[in-house]
């Protein structure tokens, strides 16, 4: 069967990862995704570890796409690029105002090529009101957001979660709303701008402490890996230093862990009765379950826990998750063929439909990788990709 979102072209024109990694799940998908390059390329292709010019940052944001470079600043690659949008359905960007005001490919101009498009704008705090038109990145919207305010251990400071979340979680409502662009236009035959940001998009992933301040002005406090509302709920060390994850939100699963760890004791402990009674005594819970973790390697823990039905899960490395046996079995590696490093394993597909399944078709592409072949699709002859190349339009 076809991929779902074939016959759908996206141009994406943004750079970093809320809407490059957006444009990937639609490429994920099936949509022919053209990333559209400025001669010295996405700036996340500079960040970090790197072969060349295609970093590891690049690489894990830009699967399934095809690659050209066009020079926007000149008139000829101003002219190719909206020969490119009358032939799309989305464009995806994250330039400022200002940005394409310069280059003259506001959305106003764009619509005068193609009326339907859909074009969704990706910026940190909003296309308008107060803050509109200042740079920002991810662990300012966690900053801004009161996302840091709750993370970290319970007498340290404010922390930033590792990944950067305010961005991934920006890029699942990229390909949403490309979603909803699509289906309006189908019901109503109309394209539209669509605006995202970072601190929306992150202030709407902590529905429960919103609601909870909202409902009853509880600012949740800084408890590491703890809970504020549930014990046992933390991270315990074995023998041999790997360190387990356990939760246990009412008796059932602190039942579970008590048989687990042979302290069925515990059970029957009356400081321990209550969820209520085990938070109040929470040191005292974690320091019973610690001694007995501190006597078993993770593997037999592991085997204990999950023959016990509770929740646990080893605190895992990369290579370790990635050699995961459910991790495996949920295709979430996949190996592809790059250009310049031959086989390369990228992120798999998280969105599983059983009928009409997405498949990692491309590697990320090299820069300009598809130049040539996408502008031949345009009717360009190779004397006049030859012409263009050597005026620095195309690379």
């Amino acid at each position: 069967m076809a991929l779902p979102l074939a016959g759908i072209r996206v141009l994406d024109l943004a750079s970093m990862l809320a809407g490059p990694y957006g444009a990937t799940m639609l490429g994920d998908m099936g949509a022919d995704v053209i990333k559209i390059e400025p001669p010295y390329g996405d700036e996340s292709r500079a960040i970090g570890p790197k072969v060349e010019n295609d970093s590891g940052f690049f690489v894990g944001i830009n699967r399934n796409k095809r690659g050209i470079v066009l020079d926007l600043t000149k008139p000829e690659g101003k002219d190719l690029y909206f020969r490119l949008v009358r032939t799309a359905d989305i464009i995806i960007d994250n330039l400022r105002p200002q940005a394409k005001a310069k280059l003259g490919i506001s959305y106003e101009e764009t619509c005068k090529q193609n009326p339907k498009i859909i074009c969704i704008t990706v910026s940190a705090f909003g296309q308008d009101g107060p803050y509109a038109g200042r740079p920002g990145i991810d662990p300012l919207a966690q900053a801004l957001t009161g996302f840091m305010s709750v993370t970290g251990e319970k007498e340290g400071p404010p922390l930033k979660a590792g990944p950067a979340i305010a961005d991934a979680t920006c890029a699942n409502l990229v390909a949403f709303a490309a979603m909803v662009g699509l289906w309006v236009r189908e019901q109503q035959g109309i394209g539209q701008q669509i605006e995202l940001c970072l601190i929306d998009g992150l202030l709407h992933v902590q529905p429960a402490q919103v609601g909870q301040f909202f409902l009853c002005n509880y600012i949740q406090p800084r408890v590491g890996n703890a809970s504020p509302f549930y014990a046992p709920y933390g991270t315990f060390t074995c023998r041999d230093g790997r360190a387990i994850q356990l939760a246990a939100f009412n008796d059932k699963f602190f039942h579970n862990i008590c048989r687990a760890i042979d302290r069925e004791d515990l059970m029957t402990d009356r400081r321990f009765a209550t969820v209520e009674d085990r938070l109040a005594h929470e040191a005292e819970l974690h320091a019973a379950i610690q001694a007995v973790f501190a006597r078993h390697d993770s593997t037999e823990m592991m085997r204990r826990l999950t023959a016990a039905d509770a929740m646990a899960a080893p605190v895992n490395t990369y290579c370790e998750t990635f050699a995961d046996p459910q991790v495996q079995h949920n295709q979430m590696v996949v190996e592809v063929d790059h250009a310049r490093v031959g086989k390369l394993k990228v992120g798999g597909i998280p969105v599983k439909l059983t009928k009409t399944p997405g498949a990692v078709r491309l590697a990320p592409p090299t820069l300009g990788q598809h130049t040539r072949e996408v502008l031949q699709e345009l009717g360009l002859s190779d004397a006049e990709l030859e012409h263009l190349r050597q005026q620095g339009v195309i690379k």
